[in-house]
């Protein structure tokens, strides 16, 4: 579903004394359809940026991008909202996407205009159909954002995103400012679209028991480079890269 071939982007610095920074460095990746691919790393080894390149919303300095093998590198912003219904994002602070002066029922509704998927009326029930999809209830529709829960809002950003019907979504540490418990019920509910949507993920996390619980693959990123890939299994219990390995025995020692 999915292919990056030699993806590079570098960050430059405005002023004459900084330093440019290699964000991405010649990253090739295939994601299959129907599988969700953990990408894992420290912070500031160019997770985040691979995930918005893959959706053309940075720049690149160099690459090829192919979604459903149609090569969509050289497409303008112009050709790719035609795209963005395919393929979406749920960003870690879901709440900074939504309007915080409009309503979560204005919030739900943008999408269906911008793409002009259907009238009002008919766009009013997949709205509701959506929100009870993702367990949340019609009364919700005329709250603002500050008036839910961390919870309540990330379901309202699986709900914008599922009512497009996306084949391919970016979780970019969509769980990681919730409590473990929300956290679980976040976890089950995308499992249940995966099974019952047929979604695509690539699941950007620290979280290496989530990854390890949740993706079918796992891709290990350092300084900007994907340095060992594979089933969540077999990296997690026999990583053959040394950063690899001291990754994830950092992670086990602080997990006790």
């Amino acid at each position: 579903m999915i292919k990056v071939n030699n993806l590079t982007k570098i960050y430059k610095k405005n002023n004459l004394k900084g330093t440019n920074f290699l964000a991405l460095d010649d990253v090739s990746i295939h994601i299959k359809q129907g599988v969700t691919l953990g990408l894992i790393g420290e912070s500031g080894c160019g997770k985040s940026t691979l995930g918005r390149a893959i959706l053309k919303l940075i720049s690149l300095d160099k690459g090829m991008i192919y979604f459903n093998n149609i090569d969509i590198t050289k497409y303008s912003q112009k050709d790719m909202i035609a795209l963005r219904k395919d393929m979406q994002i749920i960003f870690q602070h879901p709440d900074t996407s939504l309007n915080p002066s409009k309503t979560i029922l204005f919030s739900l509704f943008e999408p269906i205009l911008i793409h002009k998927l259907m009238n009002k009326n008919d766009a009013l029930l997949e709205i509701k159909k959506y929100l009870t999809y993702v367990g949340l209830k019609e009364e919700l529709l005329s709250r603002y954002p500050h008036q839910l829960s961390g919870g309540q809002i990330q379901r309202i950003a699986l709900a914008r995103a599922l009512i497009l019907k996306p084949k391919f979504i970016v979780l970019d540490e969509a769980t990681s400012m919730l409590d473990v418990s929300v956290q679980a019920q976040i976890i089950e509910l995308l499992n249940k679209i995966k099974k019952e949507l047929s979604v695509t993920y690539l699941f950007i996390s620290h979280d290496l028991d989530l990854v390890n619980n949740f993706c079918d693959e796992v891709a290990v990123m350092h300084k900007g480079n994907i340095i060992e890939k594979g089933k969540v299994s077999k990296i997690y219990n026999n990583a053959t890269n040394d950063y690899t390995k001291k990754l994830i025995e950092a992670f086990k020692i602080l997990a006790k």
